[in-house]
């Protein structure tokens, strides 16, 4: 595995090691580990201003896309994530409370979903974060498939942007 990027690879290299082992795409892929960590960091900023649980928005970033098939016309890739989720909760390489996994369970299956609401800010943010890391297929965020107030600035989708 490459060299550790953030604190929570740090504290997880288990956990990340076993996403990277059976994802089925090349790591560096439009969906790989560089997008996982740009997730991680758009959700860490956002969590700061809307009050998500950290934790959650983190196994988010590096679980939401982990059992994508191809990068394009996958349908099913969160549906598959939030299995995935569920096997590594029971194998526990991770420790979160049953709400948490709810939550993301909740937010993993149904991400890529823009039709799927949540009054769940956790949830919300960590829609967002991987809404805001857009930018790095060309294309600009829509303010109306983000779902927090504070994702919705001008300031925030343009600094993502421009972060790219």
């Amino acid at each position: 595995m490459e060299k550790l990027k953030n604190g929570f690879e740090a504290e997880n290299p288990g956990l990340i090691d076993s996403i990277i082992s059976q994802f089925a795409l090349d790591i560096n892929s439009l969906h790989g580990i560089k997008h996982w960590r740009r997730v991680a960091e758009i959700g860490n900023y956002l969590a700061k201003h809307t009050g998500a649980d950290i934790e959650v928005v983190n196994l988010f970033a590096y679980l939401h896309d982990s059992k994508r098939e191809d990068e394009y016309e996958d349908l099913w890739h969160g549906k598959r994530a939030s299995i995935f989720v569920e096997e590594l909760y029971n194998k526990k390489p991770f420790d979160i409370s049953k709400s948490q996994l709810d939550k993301l369970l909740f937010a993993c299956e149904h991400h890529s979903n823009s039709n799927v609401k949540s009054n769940d800010v956790t949830i919300q943010t960590c829609w967002d974060a991987d809404r805001l890391d857009l930018h790095r297929v060309g294309t600009i965020p829509k303010k109306e498939f983000l779902n927090t107030d504070f994702a919705k600035q001008d300031e925030v989708i343009e600094l993502w942007g421009q972060v790219v």
